[in-house]
């Protein structure tokens, strides 16, 4: 009784009362609160100091707070002058641990004194200290009740009361009443809107922060702008920066580990999450200890040794300390949690960011290696793995660590037995170490699969024009389901078999542990096997079958992540562009002076030289203010030395230097999806006067005037709604309003009319033009813009065969060049327009006085240069079109509201078959039912035990307990092969084939206004939902809610008063859920729609990445990114916290599950009413239902969110089709169109709903075998009017007929297999030569050689390695744009149609090939109708007739010879233009 008189002692429990003693209760609390803040506060205070210092005002709960301090401190200071009189030491430790406590009221003060002027938030030490002094301030006022301390010392008694409310008080002001921001906080934006970051210690221990949110979204559909902020440290631009550095320090080792570089990034977060899952396991293994210790006294209770009878008192603190125990680690549980969760968050992000900085900057090499679509499942389905394994991968060490403490916990239960357990274990583990293997495999070949498959998809979506046109539907369908059904399928149809047998093992293993632990502990250790010895064993091996069950889960997750992670490395440190392959140097000031050369370059496709030399030896040349021209047959090497210049080629040797900034202009022209306006400013400021001047330069003014909204008007994916020639102008405009230094431009005027290009290079690329002061790279096949070049060079198989000045060049007629003009072009002085044409006879020509105005810009040539446009400041993409009434805006992505339709999951009932399902969930309850039954069966021999002493007839007993276990097991395998093989499997294969069907039979107005990204997020991601996520949500859900059901009617059966404690529980239960399910499913479904702009600016950036490089964009493009990311992290990041404020909430009510359980038993106990077996049984059931009760809830949403990407499916399962492809009452004859009529009976049409018309009343008839030739400005509906031919769009009014048949009562593939087209945007797919030209495998090797003859390609394609059967890559890139417009005239000669179309057919093919191809079109076609839509005038002068298009109408039709002969025709001012005539 040294320091402490008290006669009770130091206890810490009392002999006399339930309680502390007063010595440790008086003495050891206050301490150790005292002394704990004393050492705690100088890291606070340290902080603090850190902290800006900010002048607020002062507020009256800041008076309160430190008035109820005061009374505090005052209280305590009675409380030890009525202490002292007590205890007449000063040597009692109940004086010293109050001295200290009094200390620590002066601490708390000055610390809350500093953080009201430098912190928000209050200090989580300050806040436990006082929420730790009001819980042991009960604990002693509890003692001092039982004492009845006021009747010895009331001013004690009275003191301490009065302090402990003052406790409560200043615990409720501190916590809650935070000071408001400051005006500097304010002003300086850095009060953040991330709930978490202003949250007390308390808010983040229980969620609470997210309680506004949640109510918000019950109450309200939750949309963009409810979600709050991320925290700072989860923002994807600080994830990104610091994996970027723990990376480029694991790249410098011998071997880098993407694992190891993500640990020393992420890793103290994970930690910390380890130390609350430690606690929490310790927690879970607490219980059995108190189980056994409750039956102890239940069975103490129940004996008739006793003569006095146990107090109930000691089961009631039995009970609560299973609360305790359960609350505690369902704090710890969660907490840890969240951490795992936001750092899989975090590696997602920084993962995503980096895998788009890295592909921003791939070689050729690795670019060949990586199609997009592989790059998007390196995004979607890797990191995914990634993020996954974080989650749930800590089981990796918390599996074997719970294993060895249930097998301590075993050994002390039942000594040497619990070895044949731990054999059984080891067993289990190397079983599943084998079945880990074989997955493995697996998931390296599915992985391969799913590339395959989305590679193919996306060229699928890319080239679905060319594919309607041609009508290859059903062939590529043919194609994807190959892949689809035979590869990834079947290949995942093995790893279901591999994940049943997982599951069997994991079953069968607590079953086969505790039998051999039972049968030996029984044969060998002579005593009986009694109720407090079974049911916290049983209760052990139930803890024991989580980590058993989720070990081979997490070994398989482990497995795919390795594969991820191998995946993710080989791509982060592949190849990439060679960073000196261009020496950048300051602009060029003087005239002459060299702004581009090349010296002795030879450039190679990829670094290995696997392919011929792209360029050999060339030197070259561009000087400041010069036009330099490069000319070439078609694989010349034109665009190749272009890119030589960006730097995108390899340089094997020779020297690259680029003076100033750079704009480009690609051959195919890049067209984000937004408005024109965006596409021309490019990211730089608006000035609104040099715009006008761009736009009218650009010839883009009448543009503006027939698009749906102007410059506003949304372009769509790729500039879909635009024509090639608005295209080529709209990216011309995009290089001039740079203002740069250097312009490379690929071919601009091959997509223009004859009389546009000759106002292009007038008012662009000319002497007088904007770009008069700029150094111009052009490669081009317009023999126009060579008589305004200052040198021209000529290019042959890579190789420099010609150079000179156009002056020079043209006094030498030997020159290749001088012929080449000479024959294919005109004069300079020849060009020069002799008579202006009166703007009143062409509309489509040119304002005068604009290019006068134009003209002005500059004085001379060599005037005040323009100045480079200034950067625009960084503005956020959004998901809201903010522009009132835009004609042209995109259609949102489509998000349902509130729950999951009934009508979803019967769709997918239906599609997984009912009969299947049924049996299914027959299955795991007969599994469930039988382990329920084995359990019943143990409680029942436990008991025979417990009354006899001894263990009779343990065979029996042990063999029916075996096969109750066994036969659970069994079904639990044919559950989950049902389950995989026949539901998910099957279910899996039709919603992909019917989707699949569906997209291809859209019409064109769907992908006109939907983004790809948003397609391919159908296709990837949420199929990939469909397929492995699904089945196992499933199967959680119906496992928890099975084991809750069984739960409750276990206890309710031992219990029935239970039922009166279940009813209200359930009744909060209830609330909970549809307060938590409304606001996580619009989460969750705003974290779907907001993950398609990541994807589609992803795509959007790669197809476009030579442009965003040459412009020096990647920055902007880096974060419009990392804000996409962040702002799909918005919606994901508050639905994982919800999860946990759910959890918290519903394992609290389960908590309070297992008090009532236990409670309830000890009072049924006092009445005689159960036995200690049933206890038992009671209390290892109420264990379970703790998490199982959350788990229903999380699987519920679980359920809604896969099957929200069901109804995604879904809804693409039910957009609206073409007409159908073959329409049996409706079909044509056999050999129809016999003799290639085509008459157009007063037709007009639009390319959807909302838009005004392209086509207006068009009436033209053409008769058979006439070559007929389509003119107009560009935008004037000629492509439209060979869209209307193939039903691409559908008349609004009037009809199409061929040979006498109306067209629009045929099917679509009857219709397009008749006819034969050379597009304008020829495309080439990934696959063979073969394949390209014949997907269908119609037609024999010598008809294909024949028409690649014809086509002039077959010299080429003979000079690859495989012949018909060389390799296509990607998008055709391994083919220039030219050979793939040849590949296009070939399909067009395979095709035996009366009617053929050529759109622009020649636009990329220099003039001598069009020349060649042009013979050959009119001896290989000369008895088919031919309608040309060409800007080269000379290549339809020839046509029988010409129809003219304006705005959508037939102005002209004619002989070429007629309208020529009229000088006030369109036709006549548009070849006087383009200089055909004088």
């Amino acid at each position: 009784m040294a320091f402490c008189l008290d006669p009770e002692g130091w206890g810490p429990v009392s002999p006399v009362y339930y309680n502390f003693t007063p010595c440790f209760a008086d003495a050891v609390f206050p301490f150790l609160l005292g002394v704990g803040l004393l050492v705690l506060s100088p890291l606070e205070l340290r902080a603090l100091k850190n902290c800006t210092a900010v002048f607020s005002p002062t507020t009256p709960w800041f008076y309160i707070k430190f008035a109820l301090l005061a009374i505090i401190g005052l209280c305590q200071l009675v409380y030890l002058a009525s202490l002292s009189t007590i205890t007449r030491s000063l040597f009692d430790l109940r004086i010293i641990a109050t001295l200290a406590y009094i200390a620590s009221l002066g601490v708390a003060g000055y610390v809350q004194y500093v953080e009201y002027f430098r912190a928000r938030v209050p200090s989580g030490i300050v806040l436990f200290y006082w929420f730790l002094s009001v819980i042991t301030g009960f604990v002693r006022f509890y003692g001092q009740a039982q004492r009845k301390v006021w009747t010895q010392n009331q001013a004690l008694f009275t003191s301490f009361v009065l302090g402990l409310l003052a406790t409560i008080g200043e615990l409720f002001v501190s916590a809650y009443f935070l000071r408001p921001p400051s005006q500097y906080e304010s002003l300086n934006g850095e009060m953040d809107s991330s709930p978490e970051v202003s949250a007390n210690i308390f808010s983040r221990l229980t969620f609470s922060y997210l309680t506004k949110l949640m109510k918000l979204g019950y109450e309200n559909f939750l949309t963009e702008e409810d979600l709050p902020d991320l925290p700072p440290d989860s923002r994807t631009d600080k994830t990104r920066e610091d994996f970027d550095v723990a990376w480029q320090t694991e790249k410098k080792t011998a071997f880098p580990s993407l694992p190891r570089a993500l640990f020393r990034c992420f890793g103290v977060t994970y930690l910390i999450g380890v130390c609350f899952k430690l606690t929490g396991d310790v927690m879970a293994f607490m219980q059995p200890n108190l189980l056994r210790r409750l039956l102890v006294f239940v069975n103490s209770y129940n004996s008739d040794n006793l003569d006095v009878p146990v107090p109930l008192s000691g089961g009631i603190v039995i009970a609560m300390g299973m609360f305790t125990c359960s609350f505690l680690q369902t704090m710890t549980q969660q907490q840890y949690m969240a951490r795992v969760f936001s750092t899989g968050m975090n590696i997602k992000s920084s993962l995503t960011s980096c895998i788009y900085r890295k592909s921003m900057f791939l070689s050729n090499d690795s670019r060949q290696a990586k199609s997009t679509g592989d790059i998007v499942n390196l995004m979607t389905v890797d990191v995914q793995r990634l993020q996954e394994l974080t989650q749930s991968g800590q089981a990796l060490w918390s599996g074997p660590f719970q294993i060895i403490l249930c097998l301590y916990n075993l050994h002390s239960l039942l000594g040497n037995s619990m070895w044949a357990g731990v054999c059984v274990t080891l067993c289990t583990i190397s079983l599943n170490a084998y079945i880990a293997r074989k997955q493995r495999a697996l998931q390296k070949v599915q992985m391969k699969v799913k590339d395959k498959r989305t590679r193919l998809t996306g060229e699928i979506l890319v080239s679905i024009k060319s594919i309607k046109l041609f009508a290859w539907e059903e062939s590529f369908i043919a194609r994807l389901n190959e892949i689809r059904n035979n590869q990834e399928l079947a290949n995942l149809r093995k790893k279901g078999v591999y994940s049943a047998i997982a599951n069997f093992i994991g079953s069968c293993a607590p079953f086969f542990v505790s039998c051999s632990t039972f049968a030996l502990f029984v044969w060998t250790s002579g005593k009986p096997l009694t109720t407090d010895i079974v049911f916290p064993a049983l209760t052990l091996f139930n803890l024991l079958s989580n980590p058993l069950t989720q070990i081979p889960q997490v070994i398989t997750q482990f497995v795919e992540a390795t594969v991820a992670a191998t995946r993710l490395r080989d791509f982060l440190v592949s190849s990439e562009l060679q960073p000196d392959a261009v020496a950048h140097l300051d602009a060029a000031t003087e005239p002459g002076q060299s702004a581009a050369t090349i010296t002795n370059g030879t450039f190679l496709w990829d670094e290995s030289g696997t392919h011929p030399p792209a360029l050999k030896n060339i030197s070259f040349d561009a000087k400041l203010g010069q036009l330099a021209c490069i000319v070439g047959r078609v694989g010349a090497g034109k665009s190749a030395l272009l890119q030589g210049l960006l730097g995108d080629l390899y340089r094997e040797s020779g020297n690259v230097t680029v003076r100033g900034h750079v704009a480009y202009c690609s051959q195919v022209p890049w067209i984000m999806n937004a408005t024109v306006k965006d596409n021309i400013l490019f990211g730089k400021r608006f000035h609104a006067d040099f715009y006008e001047k761009t736009v009218r330069a650009c010839a883009l003014t009448e543009d503006f005037a027939v698009l749906p909204d102007g410059d506003e008007t949304i372009v769509g994916e790729k500039g879909i709604s635009l024509s090639g020639g608005q295209k080529a102008r709209l990216a011309l405009a995009r290089a001039v309003y740079t203002r740069a230094d250097v312009y490379i431009l690929d071919d601009p005027l091959s997509a223009v009319d004859q009389h546009v290009g000759r106002h292009l290079i007038d008012n662009v690329l000319g002497p007088q033009g904007l770009l008069a002061t700029k150094t111009k790279i052009m490669a081009t096949n317009a023999i126009a813009v060579l008589a305004q070049a200052d040198s021209i060079t000529m290019l042959r198989d890579g190789a420099v065969v010609e150079t000179g000045l156009y002056a020079q060049v043209m006094t030498r007629t030997d020159s290749e060049i001088y012929k080449l003009i000479d024959e294919f072009g005109t004069q300079r002085e020849q060009e020069e327009v002799v008579e202006d044409v009166e703007e009143k006879t062409d509309p489509l020509a040119s304002n005068e006085d604009d290019d006068e105005e134009l003209i002005d810009y500059y004085d001379g040539k060599f005037g005040a240069p323009l100045r480079r446009a200034s950067t625009a400041s960084f503005k956020k993409p959004t998901l809201i079109d903010d522009v009132p009434n835009r004609r042209s805006k995109q259609v949102k992505e489509h998000s349902e509201k509130g729950q999951v339709k009934f009508g979803v999951y019967k769709e997918y009932i239906k599609a997984a078959n009912l009969t299947v399902v049924i049996i299914f969930i027959f299955l795991m309850l007969a599994s469930n039912s039988m382990s329920v039954g084995g359990n019943v069966w143990l409680k029942h021999w436990s008991d025979v035990n417990t009354e006899y002493g001894s263990n009779p007839d343990t065979g029996r007993y042990l063999g029916i307990y075996l096969f109750f276990g066994v036969t659970s097991a069994f079904l639990t395998l044919f559950y989950t092969l049902v389950l995989w093989i026949f539901c998910t499997i099957e279910a899996a294969r039709k919603l992909h084939d019917r989707m699949l069907r569906h997209v291809l039979r859209s019409p064109m107005s769907f992908f006109d206004t939907t983004p790809l990204g948003r397609v391919i997020n159908r296709f990837t991601a949420d199929v990939n939902r469909v397929d492995e996520v699904l089945a196992r949500v499933f199967t959680n859900f119906f496992t928890n809610t099975f084991k809750v059901l069984f739960s409750i009617f276990v206890i309710s059966s031992a219990n029935p008063a239970f039922i009166l404690f279940v009813v209200p529980i359930a009744f909060l239960y209830i609330f909970y859920q549809k307060f938590y399910l409304r606001t996580s499913r619009e989460l969750k479904r705003l974290e779907s729609v907001s993950r398609s702009p990541i994807y589609a600016h992803f795509q959007e950036s790669l197809n476009g990445v030579s442009t965003v490089r040459a412009y020096s964009q990647i920055r902007r493009f880096n974060r419009i990114n990392e804000y996409h990311i962040d702002f799909n992290n918005k919606a994901y990041y508050p639905s994982m916290i919800a999860r946990r404020w759910l959890a918290i909430r519903l394992e609290f009510l389960g908590s309070t599950i297992i008090f009532f359980a236990a409670l309830l038993s000890i009072l049924a106990i006092a009445s005689g009413r159960l036995s200690s077996g049933l206890v038992g049984l009671t209390m290892s059931y109420a264990f379970q239902i703790t998490q199982a009760l959350s788990a229903i809830v999380r699987m519920t949403v679980e359920v809604e969110i896969s099957t929200v990407s069901v109804e995604r499916i879904l809804e693409y399962c039910k957009l609206p089709c073409e007409a159908p492809e073959v329409i049996p009452d409706s079909r044509p004859p056999v050999d129809w169109p016999t003799e290639g009529s085509v008459e157009f009976h007063d037709y007009s049409t639009r390319y959807r709903p909302g838009l005004d018309l392209v086509l207006k009343g068009v009436n033209l008839r053409i008769k058979p075998r006439e070559k007929i030739g389509i003119v107009g400005r560009t935008g004037a509906g000629k492509s439209s009017l060979t869209l209307a031919l193939f039903r691409m769009i559908e008349p609004v009014g009037g009809y199409i007929s061929i040979d006498r048949v109306n067209t629009s009562k045929l099917g679509l593939r009857d219709l397009r297999q008749r006819l034969a087209i050379i597009p304008q945007d020829s495309q080439a797919f990934e696959g063979s030569v073969r394949e390209n030209l014949d997907p269908g495998s119609r037609f024999s090797d010598e008809e294909l050689w024949h028409a690649l003859q014809l086509s002039h390609l077959k010299d080429h394609i003979t000079s690859m390695e495989g012949g018909l059967y060389s390799r296509v890559n990607e998008g055709g890139s391994n083919f220039s744009v030219g050979q793939r417009q040849l590949m296009s005239l070939a399909r067009a000669l395979l095709t035996p149609s009366k009617i053929l179309v050529l759109d622009e057919a020649t636009a990329a093919v220099d003039v001598e090939t069009d020349q060649i191809i042009q013979e050959t079109i009119r001896k290989e076609f000369k008895d088919r109708t031919i309608l040309t839509i060409a800007h080269r005038l000379n290549t339809i002068i020839d046509s029988d007739r010409i129809v003219v298009l304006a705005a959508g109408k037939i102005v002209e039709f004619d002989t070429p010879e007629v309208l020529l002969s009229n000088k006030n025709s369109l036709f006549y001012a548009l070849c006087k233009q383009g200089g055909l005539v004088e």
